[in-house]
Order: C-alpha cells, then sequence, then structure tokens
C-alpha cells in the first residue's frame, strides 16, 4: 500500500502498487467483521459493469480472517475535489455539459445491467489517471446499489432487496 486516499462508514480505500503489473490501482478494504458488508455488492455491480464505459476496470478481489478487499484500476480526483478546486469553485459551462453527458451515460451503463446506483453524487465519479483518459470520467462506489430487475430483466416489484 502506498497511500490512503480515501474511506467512509463502510472501509478504506488505498493507493497500492500491483506487485505483477507494477502499476498503480485502487484497492478498497473493509473489516470481515463488519455487520454492513458492502465489497460483496460493489464487486457484483463492478464485474457485471465491465467493457462499458465510465467504469474502473476490475482486477481482482478476496478475503482473509480480517478484511474482503477489491483491486480495481485508480483513477484521478473526483469530481468533488475538482470543482473545489476551480477558481470560483465551479465548472464552466463546456466542462459541466461535457461530464454531464458522461455521467448520464454511466448512469445509463449501470442501468442496462439491471442496478440502480443510488449514491449519485460528485465524489462518486472521477476523472481519469492517465493523460489518454483524463477527460473521461468514471463512476466510483457501487456499495450501496441495489438489483432492480428480476433474471428474466423485468423490473422487480417494490419492497423486495437484494
Amino acid at each position: 500500500m502506498l497511500k490512503k486516499i480515501g474511506g467512509g462508514g463502510f472501509g478504506e480505500i488505498y493507493e497500492a502498487l500491483d506487485l505483477l503489473t507494477k502499476e498503480n490501482v485502487a484497492l478498497k478494504v473493509e473489516s470481515a467483521q463488519q455487520p454492513k458488508q458492502v465489497l460483496k455488492m460493489e464487486v457484483a455491480v463492478l464485474k457485471k459493469l465491465q467493457g462499458k464505459n465510465h467504469v474502473c476496470k476490475f482486477i481482482g478481489c478476496g478475503r482473509n480472517d480480517k478484511f474482503n478487499y477489491v483491486v480495481m484500476q485508480l483513477q484521478g480526483r473526483n469530481l468533488a475535489d475538482l470543482r473545489r478546486s476551480q477558481p470560483r469553485g465551479t465548472f464552466t459551462m463546456s466542462t459541466t455539459l461535457r461530464l454531464g453527458k458522461q455521467i448520464l451515460e454511466s448512469i445509463e451503463a449501470i442501468h442496462s445491467v439491471g442496478f440502480l446506483h443510488r449514491d449519485i453524487k460528485p465524489s462518486n465519479f472521477a476523472m481519469g489517471r492517465l493523460s489518454a483518459t483524463s477527460r473521461k470520467c468514471y463512476m466510483l462506489d457501487f456499495g450501496l446499489a441495489r438489483q432492480y430487475t428480476n433474471t428474466n430483466g423485468e423490473v422487480r416489484p417494490v419492497g423486495h432487496s437484494t
């Protein structure tokens, strides 16, 4: 692990080094003893979304006695931090429109695989870290996502949780 880059009520996120590829990755960790396990949903949704635009590459996951973890492609700064760093605390109109289009595309992608994100906010979107992806916006944090379709792709009745 190189450094902590985020965290919240459910766990911590670190920038780490993939020893096989020598690339920096994002490592999301939660306690195995934590009553509310969210990484299981994170992994399920991330796997379903692989190959879709605006989604981090899934690298791997696992668990031991103390921790559950998921490893994914590392992205750049989130939109909340980027917006705060702007001269007037806002994005330009053209940046807002470009980001809005990409955010809508990412929401459409998660809906297309039968899930609702349920935590859409600027801090759950980040720009690509590499020069080739620096203008591309990525959806993050699928821990609160819920499936809204059944196995036939039909919308599930209200009141049924997964």
